[in-house]
């Protein structure tokens, strides 16, 4: 049956899609903890579902141990992960004089003598590029000002590690009252439509988020166990930081790569360590892109990996923060509302008019 095309759901789903921006765009940052929250809740409710029906577990209860958790989770960021990369970064910086020496000798010296080249870094002219760079961006985005100047980033963090457990607590124990409100919103004439497009993002984003959450886990796990065992420094950080970069395809284990060099050459033992992070790195990438992602999360988006930097750069440079949060979400609903408009679209009398 061919429809007349209405314009009645465009024009709502466009004023909707507005009003959503426009608090994005308003409120930034003090929507990070409820974005934060919500997306968790989003992924524990069904282990809530099914720890309350089988076992009569009470939604409080579980609501608050999961909040408990979380709360542990994030304040090992600021007391543990934070302080062990300062550490890292203050030796990283201390032994680069070290290091460049140890590349003139160990890898420019062989190769100058083989080829009778006349490579060499200077210490005192990299030294003095850095610093000029340094100066510029400080100039130019004044990062470092507050951290130095005030302490209203810290008093941020600590906020955010107390509100997103409080919000996430309620949130779970009210999650039901928030969808029978949204629900109850709905026009009735286009409720069942509606109910057919949600169950089919929820189908897509709940898969591609807990498949997602699971390889970051599995990674974070691989890298840290691999890195340990090599014997490179802070090895269990580092690891974990590639693994829970790896929803951003190629950037997060080419960011992983590069801090395990740098470690490496800042505290040089022999080319047998180099050659083994590089192994584990390219083991890492070939595991996660030929098992672990194909078969936890596989092609359950339906964006490919440059959508997926597209999107988070896209929604990064709109919103900040709060925009790379929001990406893989929102790009999700887009492909499922882009997927019904066409399907609505090539059923119209418009489309198919001869």
């Amino acid at each position: 049956m061919k429809n007349h095309f209405n314009f009645k759901p465009l024009v709502s789903l466009v004023l909707i899609i507005f009003v959503i921006y426009m608090l994005i765009d308003v409120l930034g940052k003090v929507l990070i903890p409820f974005i934060v929250a919500l997306i968790l809740t989003y992924i524990f409710n069904p282990l809530v579902e099914k720890l309350n029906s089988r076992f009569k577990i009470s939604r409080i209860i579980i609501s608050l141990v999961l909040s408990l958790i979380v709360f542990l989770i994030f304040l090992c960021i600021p007391l543990i992960v934070i302080p062990a990369l300062f550490i890292q970064l203050k030796t990283i910086v201390s032994a680069i004089p070290a290091m460049i020496n140890t590349m003139n000798l160990k890898l420019l010296t062989p190769i100058n003598s083989t080829y009778g080249t006349n490579f060499n870094i200077d210490f005192i002219n990299l030294k003095n590029l850095l610093l000029v760079n340094l100066t510029n961006t400080y100039n130019h985005y004044n990062i470092f000002s507050p951290l130095a100047h005030n302490s209203f980033i810290i008093l941020e963090l600590l906020a955010y590690i107390i509100l997103i457990p409080f919000i996430l607590f309620y949130s779970i124990i009210n999650w039901h009252s928030f969808i029978n409100f949204f629900d109850s919103l709905t026009p009735k004439s286009y409720i069942q439509y509606v109910h057919n497009i949600f169950s089919d993002i929820d189908l897509m984003l709940s898969a591609y988020l807990r498949g997602q959450i699971s390889v970051m886990v599995i990674m974070a796990l691989y890298y840290s166990l691999a890195l340990h065992f090599i014997g490179l420094p802070s090895g269990f950080i580092i690891g974990a930081i590639t693994g829970l970069l790896v929803f951003i395809p190629y950037i997060g284990i080419l960011c992983g790569l590069a801090i395990s060099l740098i470690v490496t050459f800042s505290s040089f033992h022999g080319m047998y360590q180099l050659v083994f992070i590089l192994i584990a790195y390219a083991v890492g990438h070939l595991l996660e892109g030929g098992l672990v992602t194909p078969y936890l999360v596989g092609g359950r988006i339906g964006l490919n990996p440059i959508m997926i930097i597209l999107a988070l750069m896209i929604f990064g440079q709109l919103f900040g923060l709060v925009g790379v949060l929001l990406a893989l979400p929102l790009s999700t609903i887009a492909v499922v509302l882009l997927k019904h408009a066409k399907l609505y679209y090539m059923n119209t009398k418009y489309y198919n008019e001869i």
